[in-house]
């Protein structure tokens, strides 16, 4: 027992220190609780450029094809807020899905209608059967959006900066 929550708390103690940049402390830091989700993709996206060591020319062409990638992945898998116990709006720091900022994608009406539905303490099984058929529906649509869009990135880079992109799960 005492050695799982020691390993327990290595792994914090390792996750706070990878990701403390993201995180409150600094002034000025940070969305929700002092997460900033924007330095995160800001992490990310740097970590991409450096692992497929593109200069800034080249990066120019790739990034716009990589974050399409990234976004399209997280709205598929939903990003891994309700595994973590996340909220189910998303993340309030980031504009509005369905605003002039940030249009709403099928895939993520579907699921809020989806959700909707669920908290309603009077939804029919119909009701439920008719919103979980349209969000299989948008989910398979936005997997075959993912799938053009990882082969249009596919076409822009080597195969050692595409083997690259398949150990970060940007390609499969």
């Amino acid at each position: 027992m005492r050695t799982r929550n020691m390993v327990a708390g290595m792994v914090v103690a390792l996750l706070a220190g990878a990701f403390g940049i993201a995180f409150a402390g600094e002034a000025g830091g940070g969305g929700r609780g002092g997460f900033d989700p924007a330095r995160i993709r800001e992490m990310m996206s740097t970590r991409v450029k450096e692992t497929l060591k593109v200069n800034d020319e080249e990066w120019k062409a790739l990034q716009p094809k990589v974050e399409k990638v990234q976004t399209m992945s997280r709205e598929i898998t939903g990003g891994g807020m309700r595994m973590m116990g996340g909220r189910r709006g998303g993340n309030t720091d980031q504009p509005a899905a369905g605003t002039a900022e940030q249009p709403q994608s099928p895939l993520v009406k579907a699921q809020a209608d989806l959700q909707a539905t669920l908290d309603k303490e009077n939804a029919t099984a119909d009701e439920i059967k008719t919103k979980l058929t349209a969000y299989r529906q948008a989910r398979e649509l936005a997997k075959q959006e993912l799938a053009k869009a990882q082969a249009e990135l596919r076409e822009l880079v080597t195969p050692k900066q595409e083997a690259q992109l398949v150990l970060m799960n940007l390609l499969d």
